[in-house]
C-alpha cells in the first residue's frame, strides 16, 4: 500500500507570519492538532504547528498568543515521507522519530497531504498499525518520570491518618474499597 492510498488531503495551513493565537482559532474552529506553516513559494511547508506546540511553547511558558508569531514556536525539523512511498516506509520513520503524523512530499517536494497513525489504525491491517501505534507511543507511555531521589515526601503524624481515616475513599483504577486515601 502507498502513502498515498491512505493520506489525508485535505490540508489546513496558517501563514508564518500569522499569530498563535489565530494558528489556534484555526485549529479549534477545523477540530485539528495540526497545521502547515506556509512561506512565500506555495506549496512548501516551512514547518508544522501542533496543538502541543501551541501548549509547550506558548501557553506553558506565558506568553501572549496574540504577540507570538507562528513561525517562532512551529516545528521546523519535518519529517516528511513521499507520497509514492510504500506505507513501510511511512510507519518505520514514524516509529524511528516517535512521531504520529508525517507530511507527504509530491515529486515537486510540495505538500500533498499528511499520513497519521490514526490513518494507518482506521484504514490499515490492523496487527501491523497496531505494532507501528506502540512504537510511536512509547515516548508517551514512557513519559517524564521523578527519580525517586528527587520526591520529597511529607511524614504523616498519627493525628493525619486517623482525621484521614474517617474520610471516603477515593478510587483510582482499581474495584479494591477502601485501598486509597485522600490525605489533606
Amino acid at each position: 500500500m502507498k502513502c498515498s492510498e491512505l493520506m489525508r488531503i485535505d490540508l489546513q495551513w496558517v501563514s508564518s507570519g500569522a499569530s498563535a493565537r489565530e494558528a489556534a482559532r484555526l485549529m479549534r474552529d477545523h477540530s485539528m492538532g495540526l497545521l502547515l506553516v506556509s512561506g512565500t513559494e506555495p506549496g512548501r511547508v516551512m514547518g508544522v504547528l501542533t496543538d502541543r506546540d501551541l501548549a509547550t511553547r506558548v501557553c506553558a511558558e506565558d506568553k501572549p498568543s496574540a504577540d507570538v508569531k507562528v513561525i517562532d514556536v512551529a516545528s521546523r525539523d519535518l519529517v516528511t515521507c513521499d507520497d509514492d512511498d510504500d506505507l513501510a516506509v511511512a510507519e518505520k520513520k514514524m516509529k524511528e522519530e516517535q512521531k504520529s503524523r508525517l507530511v507527504v512530499l509530491n515529486e515537486r517536494g510540495q505538500a500533498a497531504g499528511v499520513l497519521s497513525l490514526t490513518d494507518i489504525i482506521l484504514r490499515d491491517r490492523s496487527s501491523r498499525a497496531l505494532k507501528t501505534a506502540r512504537a510511536v507511543l512509547a515516548r508517551e507511555a514512557d513519559g517524564p518520570h521523578t527519580p525517586i531521589e528527587q520526591i520529597a515526601l511529607t511524614p504523616s503524624t498519627p493525628e493525619d491518618e486517623e482525621a484521614v481515616s474517617h474520610e471516603e475513599s477515593v478510587m483510582t483504577g482499581r474495584t479494591t474499597s477502601g485501598t486509597f486515601k485522600m490525605f489533606p
